[in-house]
């Protein structure tokens, strides 16, 4: 992912999101700088259109960033957040997520990490199960405060083993 690539990773995520879960492009574009070698994008070969992307980070299983807040650096991480996919409607039913978390799970490897976590949002917890994730129901205090601050329906927790590819 590129900084030129944050304007239509907003219109996707305009697209697949109400309105509780919008993050500013400001945001976007602080973690893209944070955490650029584990941000991505899905684009047509021919047209180069954003199809769609994900941002991850390093981070502790266990640990819950807060919606809207900015990514930060953990020297000691054990796993790879998926903070945010998501896939243009127009483009959705073709495999772009699989092959985003395909890439996740390989940077995770590359980069010794044992788990891939995730916070399933918007009625997501069957879908990420079929991709291998289970949802960690024993979190601290901090973690659950955290998955508070999406407001929604219900935010759950999820990490899945990173296999060897």
């Amino acid at each position: 992912m590129q900084l030129t690539d944050i304007t239509a990773v907003v219109a996707i995520q305009d697209q697949s999101y109400g309105a509780a879960l919008y993050e500013p492009a400001s945001i976007l574009v602080q973690r893209l700088q944070q955490a650029a070698t584990s941000c991505w994008v899905a684009e047509d070969a021919s047209s180069q259109q954003v199809l769609g992307y994900l941002f991850s980070y390093h981070s502790v299983l266990g640990e819950v960033g807060e919606l809207g807040a900015e990514f930060t650096v953990i020297p000691d991480a054990d796993a790879l957040y998926l903070h945010d996919v998501a896939i243009s409607p127009l483009a959705r039913g073709n495999g772009i997520a699989q092959g985003l978390l395909r890439q996740a799970q390989h940077y995770a490897n590359k980069q010794q990490l044992s788990q891939l976590t995730l916070v399933a949002v918007q009625g997501a917890t069957s879908y990420w199960q079929r991709q291998g994730f289970h949802v960690v129901s024993k979190l601290d205090k901090s973690a659950n405060d955290a998955l508070a601050s999406y407001d929604i329906e219900k935010a759950i927790y999820m990490a899945k083993q990173c296999s060897l590819l």
